[in-house]
């Protein structure tokens, strides 16, 4: 009988571990450094805005409610490129982009750099991956510089 568990629990541990088949991980995986020429279509300059303003209003009980407002939007930079694929655009809110911003003009030609971002689909089995599927989410926009 003691033999009988013993040959049981082994069976049960077997049929737990043997269970474990494949499963899937799913990962963000950045490709090497790409270039593509483009042409810088347009610098956008969008200026701040401040301002203030008061209201009256009623509250859901009733009562009478003076509001006061404030808004602070801050000033935007940005840059729209065209390249074969199409056109996009990059904020320019670091020190490094507001920079660009400045050196670069309108019509000039550069070669962008970038990477482009994926979602891969592993499946993992006995220490070996295999790609189930592998889908573009994004592009990580590095520096233009002046075409030669």
């Amino acid at each position: 009988m003691k033999n009988l568990r013993w040959v049981l629990a082994l069976v049960v541990l077997f049929l737990a571990f043997s269970a474990c088949g494949p499963w899937e991980d799913t990962v963000k995986e950045n490709s090497e450094i790409l270039e593509e020429d483009a042409v810088v279509v347009d610098l956008v300059y969008t200026p701040s805005r401040h301002g203030d303003g008061s209201g009256v209003g009623l509250t859901t009980g009733g009562d009478l409610a003076f509001v006061s407002t404030s808004v602070d939007i801050p000033e935007k930079f940005a840059i729209v490129f065209k390249c074969q694929h199409g056109k996009f655009i990059i904020d320019c809110n670091t020190p490094e982009r507001k920079k660009l911003w400045i050196d670069l003009d309108e019509g000039q030609k550069v070669k962008v750099k970038y990477r482009e971002v994926w979602k891969v689909k592993y499946e993992i089995y006995k220490k070996q991956k295999k790609m189930l599927s592998r889908t573009l989410k994004d592009y990580w926009f590095l520096t233009a510089e002046p075409a030669q």
